[in-house]
């Protein structure tokens, strides 16, 4: 770390360079509003930095932190060492801005059980408190895939049903935190999930209720009458914070920081506007309050995810390893365009959102050097995210009659990567819940088509469908024969 660095703390904010955003308000004044579970890289992004435009005019709404994995002790060593500081890199194709966010003003790291565990469920029941939020992942609400609903075999939902008072996970914190604010005769905070999840806070509704029905039946009824479980849709691609990025920051800023955050400059968050006790302004920092996330759920999913995924297995297979350098491949940038296109006539009409927009600027935000994501990172968990983000347009194109040609191309370049080769005969490893059988079936398909690899995978509708079918087995004809590189370029002569 270059001598010259300043360590960020509340004290040497002034010492920062005049190019660095400061906190416009005094954190000596902030109340704590929000509990936030699981602090990482998006949420520090996103939900805080909205927060933090919010305290320059109310500072009701301070962030709590909370960690509840081992992992989260990391983060908490790093922010409390700086005030709860810490340094935002928002990043261009071509510049960089920074800025110190001071939306949190406490952090809770609940890892060592005992007090440390009721500490967080007294901050949950406090009457400061009127927003629980959460950015966890999808793992940690413990849905069973099968069903949809709360995973009772869980070990850790299995040791909170039995030590309600003393939870592990978020659901259980969650509800023991409204159980005391029952007991207490105290209104429920809202529960916010900010994961990027179809319709989240349905979810998080489902599975809370299910878990406090088994725990307590009267607090579950009490939670369905009264909480508040507003779904969001989140949008902001947050990279991994690298040393280069602390290095770079140290260098060109001169600001030691232990963990800064950086991002991409454009970020979304459309917010169903259910908030019982009150809620920051966020409408005021950029956000969109709404009455109904899902058509925002179903454009993000379709356009931008569905994307993605569309994009990974055919440029892997085409030689490229990040997002950025796969779009600067003209072939690849024609693919995603068409794909895109094909997919619009599944997105429901959007308020406030001009779909054409949309798609040139995700095209633009995919081919940003400065945040580029990895291959290997979108084609991870593919029989979740193709089911997620790819069936539900599959199926009603197939319904309409509408062209489903880039589609079913994605579809081969998944089926193809799934063998577990590249074109040059090297491994491929396939980081996936299903990768055994994703592989087997895979293999099958080059003497036996994929109408059972998609009746597995996708839907009995979608692999009973011959002309799908034929189009993916013409695709993986192609794939095997020419390779990648070609089908791309015939995709782009039949456009």
């Amino acid at each position: 770390m270059a001598s010259r660095s300043v360590k960020l703390s509340t004290k040497n904010l002034s010492k920062l360079k005049a190019s660095v955003g400061k906190p416009k308000f005094d954190r000596s004044t902030v109340k704590t509003g929000i509990v936030h579970l699981g602090v990482g890289g998006f949420h520090r992004s996103h939900q805080a930095m909205y927060t933090h435009k919010v305290l320059e005019e109310d500072p009701n709404w301070g962030i709590c932190g909370v960690g509840l994995v081992p992992g989260d002790k990391k983060m908490q060593d790093a922010l409390s060492a700086q005030d709860n500081l810490y340094t935002l890199m928002s990043k261009t194709s071509k510049a960089t801005t920074v800025e110190v966010i001071g939306s949190i003003v406490d952090y809770l790291y609940a890892g060592n059980g005992g007090d440390a565990t009721a500490a967080v469920i007294n901050r949950l029941a406090s009457p400061d408190t009127r927003i629980a939020s959460l950015t966890v992942t999808e793992k940690a609400y413990t849905v069973d895939d099968s069903t949809g609903d709360l995973d009772v075999k869980n070990t850790m939902i299995q040791h909170d049903l039995a030590n309600p008072n003393v939870p592990i996970t978020p659901v259980g914190y969650i509800v023991a935190g409204l159980k005391k604010r029952m007991d207490s005769g105290m209104a429920p905070y809202t529960v916010l999930s900010c994961d990027n999840l179809p319709m989240n806070g349905r979810l998080m509704e489902r599975v809370v209720g299910q878990y406090a029905e088994i725990v307590d039946p009267q607090l579950a009824n009490w939670i369905k009458e009264y909480t508040a479980f507003p779904s969001t849709m989140v949008d902001r691609i947050t990279p991994s914070t690298t040393d280069a990025d602390i290095e770079y920051l140290s260098k060109a800023y001169e600001i030691e920081d232990a963990w800064p955050v950086c991002a991409e400059d454009y970020t979304q968050w459309v917010i169903e506007d259910k908030f019982p006790l009150g809620r920051p302004e966020w409408e005021k920092t950029g956000a969109l309050m709404v009455a109904d996330v899902e058509p925002y759920e179903l454009m993000k999913l379709r356009l931008l995810n569905g994307s993605h995924s569309a994009l990974a297995y055919l440029s892997y297979l085409a030689g490229h390893r990040s997002v950025h350098q796969a779009m600067e491949d003209d072939l690849v940038y024609s693919f995603i365009e068409r794909y895109m296109n094909a997919v619009t006539p599944t997105v429901p009409d959007v308020p406030g959102v001009d779909l054409v927009a949309y798609k040139d600027t995700l095209r633009e935000r995919f081919s940003n050097p400065n945040v580029s994501d990895q291959i290997t990172r979108l084609a991870e968990d593919g029989s979740k995210k193709m089911v997620g983000f790819i069936r539900g347009s599959i199926s009603e194109l197939l319904a309409s009659g509408d062209d489903t040609t880039p589609v079913a191309a994605a579809v081969a370049g998944w089926i193809r990567f799934c063998r577990g080769y590249d074109e040059k005969g090297e491994e491929i490893e396939i980081n996936d819940p299903q990768a055994l059988a994703l592989k087997e079936t895979a293999n099958k398909t080059e003497t036996q088509g994929s109408s059972d690899f998609l009746k597995r995978f996708l839907s009995e509708e979608i692999g009973s469908n011959a002309r799908f079918v034929s189009q993916v087995d013409g695709f993986l004809q192609t794939l095997d024969n020419h390779g990648a590189s070609e089908l791309l370029a015939q995709l782009a002569k039949t456009k």
